[in-house]
């Protein structure tokens, strides 16, 4: 079992608090953890929610390669907010040299 997802503001807060680069990174570390745990248990309850926070990790210059099929999987949802979430990741995660920019565009077609 994952452990309980914590929320994007809070995430937000907590990495303001770090008064050094390495209790950012620490922080980061130990939530970049979390959610790959939680992509493998294939839990779908909170995964917008873990690649929102794997994109504001990505804005902050840290790697959030890992969550890129998990956008793909976020684009097939029959869910608004979660194909919002996952075309905006693929958005800032993926380039044209990547594969999985084939699939977005299959899951685009229909």
């Amino acid at each position: 079992m994952a452990p309980s997802s914590v929320k994007l503001q809070e995430l937000i807060r907590v990495i303001r608090t770090a008064k050094t680069q390495a209790e950012e990174r620490g922080m980061i570390q130990k939530e970049c953890a979390d959610i790959r745990s939680a992509f493998r248990d294939e839990d779908p309850a909170f995964r917008c929610r873990n690649v929102a926070k794997l994109l504001y990790m990505h804005m902050l210059g840290y790697p959030a390669h890992f969550g890129q099929m998990e956008c793909l999987k976020l684009i097939a949802s029959p869910r608004f907010t979660d194909k919002r979430v996952g075309y905006l990741g693929a958005m800032l995660l993926l380039d044209e040299r990547h594969d999985a920019s084939l699939l977005i565009t299959n899951s685009i077609k229909k």
